[in-house]
């Protein structure tokens, strides 16, 4: 009797049921706009949705506010804090109104401010000068979505004011001095302590420099169906992100994981070949391999240096090793493979780069990180069965251009790898980035405990132990690294610094196990 392929039962694809969309500031106004069109041709009660919505935000992170300052700015950001100072003024809050500008009469933000002065409130427009009294909570509507640059004189002036108060922070939509579609900070910036995003996540809350300032992100989408317009903005305006953004967390993810029959056996768990660790480089490769193991890969065999085989025996007996320089046992070992990762450690002698040349001419699933990386870039090559994973140095090498290049817009950068390399390009870094060349995924785990050496080798074993287990490139690539980021997170806990790549194996194994992961017959 033929045994069934039990990988089968082991795949999984997102249903999207999880789905957090993620909208860049020209898809917003074209919702905004196309929302108009249905409401007496404006977003007056979205402006007021969102006040409340941050209002509301606000009693939950102080319930009992002595004061709160709110400074606002001439546009529809600004509108949006008059709503909030509404709120305030009808609670009987003690507040006061700090004004970079009027906004022009007409706009929406005109109406929000004529409405609150309407009632009495009050309207200073300039910084104060006391400082015998500080806010208990202060509320950032300066700048809103539309800014591309450094803030200029007197924004900027304004944003160091509310910086030196260091008091309890909230932005609205975007700390100011961040760019909402990259996440880049090119000049002063709020450092925020939440930021509540209004209508949509947008991507540069969630990636790049942003990170450092937009303190908890949460989400006000003021009752407004945003999978309706997921998917179909790219044909309807010309600032179009790329490709549609998601974000996903590891609970986005967890229904995605492997399962087993009880009947399951190492050889239906998947086979891992690793190719890595040159001289001296040996512990690239042992840490992949642990990543693999603890992901749930039923073997795991490491092509590397024959001067790493016995650290590699002695620490893992588990895992089988090969010599890298021997073409005949490593041949059978590719054949072998259900799954082949190249990169950790491997260096760019002649021979990597052999070895590179052959690993990328088979047929199955591949991983290339690190070393191959660079030598990809010397040697070029599209294929639709890989998982890329760089960093932003390996990135730049790989689009010929500068690291600053890649980090004042990741998301272009992640989608132009995947344009010129195929596969699945995971650009690591504060807010991976995960591209197919149809999404782009934005990762919302980590830590900053995970920035220390060993960790995208420990990542590139999870993505292939899960590879290994039959789930697709996009879906093996998204689930190890919100898997793990939340590992991370969990390891740094008792202080992010000093943890270590091993630190994270406990807890990898934890969650690849946190639901009942066998499958009944």
């Amino acid at each position: 009797m033929v045994k069934r392929n039990l990988k089968l039962l082991f795949q999984r694809e997102s249903t999207m049921s999880a789905t957090h969309f993620v909208f860049n500031s020209s898809e917003v106004r074209f919702i905004e706009q196309d929302y108009a069109k249905n409401h007496q041709g404006h977003c007056f009660d979205l402006m007021t949705k969102a006040g409340v919505g941050v209002y509301n935000q606000l009693l939950k992170k102080c319930a009992t506010p002595k004061l709160v300052w709110i400074f606002v700015g001439k546009g529809n950001n600004g509108g949006d804090g008059y709503i909030v100072a509404q709120c305030l003024l009808n609670s009987k809050i003690a507040h006061r109104v700090f004004a970079i500008g009027m906004p022009h009469p007409g706009t929406e933000a005109f109406k929000a401010y004529e409405a609150y002065r309407s009632l009495g409130g009050k309207v200073e427009i300039a910084l104060p000068t006391e400082s015998k009294i500080k806010p208990t909570v202060v509320v950032d509507a300066l700048l809103g979505t539309g800014i591309s640059s450094a803030p200029r004189s007197p924004v900027d002036e304004w944003i160091l004011f509310i910086n030196r108060l260091n008091v309890f922070t909230i932005s609205i939509d975007v700390p100011s001095g961040v760019n909402a579609d990259t996440g880049a900070v090119e000049g002063d910036c709020v450092q925020a302590n939440l930021t509540v995003a209004t209508l949509a996540l947008k991507p540069g809350l969630l990636t790049s420099e942003a990170v450092d300032y937009v303190g908890e992100v949460v989400l006000e989408d003021l009752g407004v169906d945003l999978q309706s317009y997921y998917g179909m903005l790219q044909n309807e305006i010309e600032n179009a992100a790329p490709f549609p953004i998601l974000s996903q967390t590891f609970e986005d993810i967890e229904d995605d994981l492997p399962v087993r029959l009880s009947s399951a056996n190492k050889g239906d768990s998947g086979k891992v070949l690793i190719i890595g660790g040159d001289r001296g480089f040996g512990g690239a490769s042992m840490l992949c391999a642990m990543g693999a193991m603890r992901a749930g890969a039923g073997l795991v065999k490491v092509a590397t240096d024959p001067s790493n085989v016995q650290a590699l025996n002695s620490l893992m007996p588990e895992v089988m090793t090969v010599d890298f320089y021997d073409n005949q046992m490593l041949s059978k070992a590719l054949a072998w493979a259900d799954v082949v990762a190249i990169g950790p450690g491997l260096g760019t002698s002649t021979r990597a780069r052999e070895l590179v040349l052959l690993v990328e001419n088979l047929d199955k699933p591949l991983i290339f990180d690190a070393d191959a990386l660079n030598i990809l870039a010397l040697d070029g090559g599209f294929c639709r069965h890989r998982i890329l994973t760089p960093h932003p140095g390996e990135a730049a090498r790989l689009l010929s251009c500068t690291v600053s290049e890649i980090n004042q817009d990741r998301l272009q950068a992640c989608a132009r790898l995947a344009e010129k390399y195929g596969g699945v390009v995971l650009l690591k870094g504060a807010g991976s980035i995960v591209c197919d060349g149809r999404t782009l995924t934005i990762i919302k785990e980590g830590s900053p405990s995970m920035a220390t050496g060993g960790m995208g080798d420990l990542l590139t074993g999870i993505t292939s132990a899960l590879l290994a287990q039959g789930l697709s490139l996009q879906t093996a690539m998204v689930s190890a690294a919100c898997l793990h980021g939340r590992a991370g997170f969990l390891a740094g806990q008792n202080g992010v610094i000093g943890t270590i790549a091993t630190d994270l194996l406990p807890f990898v194994k934890t969650l690849v196990n946190g639901r009942m992961r066998l499958k009944p017959r």
